[in-house]
C-alpha cells in the first residue's frame, strides 16, 4: 500500500507516471470465477444511438428511481466549455462522454450480469440532490474543474460515510490536486491510497489480473487507481476509486464505433461490472 505524494513535478507527472514515484512523504487527503473476457457480441448488443441536441444539459424525463440499479453520474458547475476526448463533446466537463457511454455500459451490465437494469437506467444529479442517497454508486469525470459547494461537500461526506461508493475516472496531471482539496474537506483525515492490484474490486466478478494492462485512449501515462478506505485500514470497505491518467468511459462510449481494438474495450467494460459489484456487496 503506497500513500500518495503531493506530486511536485505535476507536469512530469502526466507524461511518466511509473512505481518509482510512490516514494517520499505521505500526503493526508481523503477520503466461481467469472469468464475473463467479455464477449464481442455482448459489446455489439449494447449499441446505441446519440443523443441529439446539446451534451451540456440533462435530459428532464430521467427515469424516476424504482429499486432497479442506476449508473449516476455527478453533474456540476465550472469549467466552461468542454471537448470530448475525440472533438464530438462541446459540454462541460461533467459531460465528457455521456449520454454514449453511460448508455452502453448501463446495456452491457444487464447482457452480462443478473442485474436487473437496461440501456435507459442511467441519470444525471447534482451531489448535493438528496436523491442521491438512494443509489448505491457515483460517478464523476474531470473532476479538476469541480467547485463544489459546502453542501455538495457535505453531501459527499455523507454519501461516502453511510456506504455509498465513488468512482472519479478521465483526469490526469494537476487535477489530482483538485481532487485532494474535495476530499480533503469532505473526508478530513483519510488518505489517498494506491490500491493494490490483488484487490477484491479486481476480482469482484472478473478477474483482472494486471489493472495496469488497460492502455489510457490517450496514452503517455501510466494508469494508477487510487482509492480511499474506510478508517484509512485497507483491510476495510473501499470507499472510492480514481482511474488516474485513464479514461475508462472513453472506451465504453466508443464500443461500437470500431475507435478502439474490442480487447481493450472488453477490458473496460470488466473495470466498470467489477466496481459496481464491490460497491454493491461490500
Amino acid at each position: 500500500m503506497k500513500p500518495l505524494l503531493a506530486l511536485m513535478v505535476a507536469v512530469a507527472v502526466t507524461a511518466a507516471v511509473g512505481s518509482e514515484v510512490w516514494s517520499g512523504r505521505d500526503v493526508s487527503v481523503p477520503g466461481g470465477d467469472a469468464p475473463t473476457e467479455v464477449v464481442a457480441a455482448g459489446i455489439a448488443a449494447a449499441s446505441v444511438a446519440d443523443r441529439p441536441g446539446a451534451f451540456d444539459t440533462p435530459p428532464q424525463d430521467q427515469p424516476p428511481y424504482d429499486g432497479r440499479v442506476t449508473f449516476v453520474r455527478i453533474e456540476f458547475s465550472g469549467g466552461g466549455g468542454g471537448r470530448g476526448f475525440r472533438g464530438f463533446g462541446q459540454g462541460p466537463p461533467w459531460s465528457h462522454d455521456w449520454p454514449r457511454a453511460d448508455r452502453n455500459f448501463s446495456s452491457i451490465l444487464g447482457e452480462l450480469t443478473s442485474i436487473d437494469t437496461d440501456a435507459q437506467n442511467h441519470i444525471v444529479l447534482r451531489m448535493d440532490d438528496p436523491e442521491v442517497f438512494k443509489y448505491p454508486l457515483i460517478y464523476a469525470v474531470e473532476v479538476g474543474y469541480w467547485n463544489p459547494s459546502r453542501a455538495e461537500i457535505d453531501a459527499l461526506s455523507a454519501y461516502l460515510q453511510k456506504g455509498g461508493f465513488l468512482i472519479v475516472d478521465d483526469f490526469q496531471g494537476q487535477q489530482i490536486y483538485q481532487l485532494q482539496a474535495i476530499l480533503a474537506e469532505a473526508l478530513p483525515g483519510a488518505v489517498i491510497d494506491e490500491v493494490p492490484d490483488d484487490h477484491a474490486i479486481f476480482d469482484s466478478f472478473y478477474f483482472i489480473e494486471d489493472p495496469h494492462s488497460l492502455i489510457p485512449p490517450y496514452g503517455g501515462s501510466r494508469p494508477l487507481y487510487l482509492g480511499v478506505f474506510e478508517d484509512n485500514d485497507p483491510s476495510k470497505r473501499l470507499m472510492a476509486i480514481f482511474n488516474y491518467n485513464n479514461d475508462i468511459a472513453e472506451y465504453w462510449e466508443y464500443s461500437d464505433r470500431g475507435f478502439y481494438p474490442v480487447d481493450l474495450s472488453n477490458e473496460a467494460y470488466q473495470f466498470g461490472v467489477n466496481y459496481l459489484m464491490y460497491a454493491l456487496t461490500r
